[in-house]
Formats: C-alpha cells, sequence, structure tokens
C-alpha cells in the first residue's frame, strides 16, 4: 500500500537481508520475516571469461555485493554513480572460466561480504556440437 520498507514497522530496516545461516543474527522480528523476504528480490548475474584477470571479477563481485559509492570525476577518471548493493549475486563461468567464477565467489565469501548458498553444474551442448563444463554459483549478502 505504497510504504517504504523502513516506514513498515513490521520489516527490519537496520539490516539489508535476512540470515542465511542460523550462524547470522537478523534483528527482524519473527513475524516479519517473510515480510522482509517479499521485499528484498535483487539479483544480478555476473558471467565471468577467462579475457580478463581473476582480480577484476573478485573486485566486480565485491561491488556488486558491497554498492559502490558515488564520485565526482577527477584527475582523468570518470564520475561514478551511487549504487545499491544487491542482495543475491550469480556468477556464471562455462569452460575454462570455472575457476574465476570459483574464485570470485570464494574470495567474497572470505572477505565476510557474501554467503554462498548454492553451486550448480551443468554440461551444456555448445553450436559446436560439443559440450562443454558450465557453474552457477548463487552468494547472498550478508546481513
Amino acid at each position: 500500500s505504497g510504504s517504504s520498507l523502513g516506514s513498515n514497522p513490521l520489516v527490519c530496516s537496520a539490516d539489508r537481508g535476512p540470515p542465511t545461516t542460523p550462524n547470522f543474527a537478523c534483528a527482524c522480528p519473527p513475524q516479519a520475516y517473510s515480510q522482509h523476504l517479499a521485499a528484498m528480490g535483487e539479483t544480478m548475474e555476473m558471467k565471468v571469461t577467462h579475457k580478463k584477470p581473476i582480480g577484476f571479477y573478485i573486485r566486480a563481485a565485491a561491488s556488486f555485493l558491497k554498492g559502490v559509492e558515488a564520485r565526482e570525476a577527477s584527475e582523468g577518471r570518470e564520475a561514478v554513480e551511487a549504487k545499491a548493493p544487491v542482495d543475491e549475486l550469480k556468477i556464471s563461468g562455462l569452460g575454462e572460466a570455472i575457476n574465476t567464477a570459483v574464485a570470485a565467489a570464494t574470495s567474497a565469501e572470505a572477505a565476510g561480504i557474501g554467503i554462498i548458498t548454492k553451486v550448480e553444474t551443468q554440461y551444456p551442448d555448445m553450436p559446436s556440437g560439443r559440450g562443454c563444463g558450465q557453474i552457477m554459483i548463487t552468494v547472498k549478502r550478508k546481513c
């Protein structure tokens, strides 16, 4: 009914997501937990390749999960708009990029900004007729 997340007394606005494992506490009262889940929802998909260095994707995953602060243009760099963090990041890699996808996801978890909640593997057919390994890793942002 038009109310924002912060103005609803049943929904916690102090944290940005529900706990993804029992080890993490959320400030939401139990009755608000399902409403909190419904209020969340931004998912971003990041497809990695082996053409860019692993560090690029590690920094990109961290930026998606932590958000980006606005910066003014300076010293030949362009201005950057502020971007809110995403609640869920799906990192996928195909073939030689599987190691890069795993490195980006495990780095986010090691840095304490996300939790790996799901790992899927597939072997899809490619246009060339040969199959190729694929991984899809779901990382949820910590409260």
